[in-house]
């Protein structure tokens, strides 16, 4: 994080922290929805958002957690990936979709919008600001702000199932 602290989400344990000494750690008892962690980042104003498996999400200020999950929007309740865009927008996938958390409310995503699966493993954006988002069996969508592209094996792709995404210096996207 900003500080130089390590988390680490764990499977059953909640999170860690380590700040170089030592570990503190995290879990329902201290306001985390669920103790299966699946995906974390820091957003641009040092929140760290942790994407739990079956809970939602939890956001830690570094004093408390504030959660979100279906009950206030979120798409689904398994987030699986996590980015926060140039615009400052936090993109959240999850087993039932895409949601986009502008700091108030959620938008979501899904196939009726033209997502090409609701199962979502990762997400990532590119340097010219298009959301790509790997997907549990239909290879990769590409969100260009208003539509979106699927590319599968049909188009080269070497799998559908993609669980990471990055981008190079030179822009080209890779599906490691």
């Amino acid at each position: 994080d900003k500080n130089g602290n390590i988390w680490f989400g764990t499977n059953f344990g909640g999170i860690s922290k380590y700040d170089g000494q030592s570990f503190k750690n995290y879990t329902t008892q201290d306001g985390l929805l669920s103790n299966n962690i699946f995906s974390s980042m820091e957003d641009m104003n040092g929140n760290l958002w942790f994407g739990t498996y079956g809970g939602g999400v939890s956001v830690y200020d570094g004093e408390s957690f504030r959660n979100y999950n279906s009950n206030h929007g979120l798409v689904g309740n398994f987030v699986f990936g996590l980015i926060e865009d140039n615009s400052g927008y936090i993109w959240l996938g999850t087993n039932a979709g895409v949601s986009k958390y502008d700091g108030k409310s959620f938008l979501n995503y899904t196939t009726e919008q033209g997502l090409s699966n609701n199962f979502i493993y990762s997400i990532a954006e590119d340097k010219g600001g298009n959301i790509w988002f790997g997907t549990n069996g239909t290879g990769v969508c590409k969100y260009e702000g208003t539509s979106f592209t699927n590319y599968t094996r049909k188009q080269g792709l070497t799998d559908n199932r993609v669980f990471s995404i990055a981008e190079y210096s030179n822009g080209n996207i890779t599906v490691p």
